[in-house]
């Protein structure tokens, strides 16, 4: 992964929340950035898992299997990138009118 390739995520991220106001995406920039960083690393992770797979199977018993380590860390990796999306989400986002906001009157 390099320089480029993370700056490029960064910027994608940022378009996705064109609209938002600007001081507080500043204040959420670490996020973003962390955000660039888990999702090009959690393809990297899914990359690999490709091709090694996420579970090893012994080659005369296939009941006896192993978790490999990439598929914990595809979890990890996969757990934090959700959770930084949602908090960016919630603060980036414009604000969604609740559903019944100014249907008051036709009650």
């Amino acid at each position: 992964m390099g320089k480029s390739e993370l700056s490029r995520e960064i910027s994608r991220i940022k378009e996705e929340f064109a609209g938002a106001d600007e001081s507080k995406l500043r204040v959420l920039e670490g996020l973003i950035e962390q955000a660039a960083y888990e999702r090009l690393y959690l393809k990297q992770l899914n990359t690999h898992a490709i091709d090694s797979g996420l579970v090893q199977f012994h080659p005369e018993d296939a009941k006896l299997q192993r978790t490999l380590p990439v598929s914990a860390e595809i979890a990890r990796h996969s757990a934090a990138l959700t959770n930084i999306m949602d908090k960016l989400i919630k603060h980036l986002s414009p604000s969604i009118m609740d559903g019944d906001e100014g249907l008051e009157e036709y009650e």
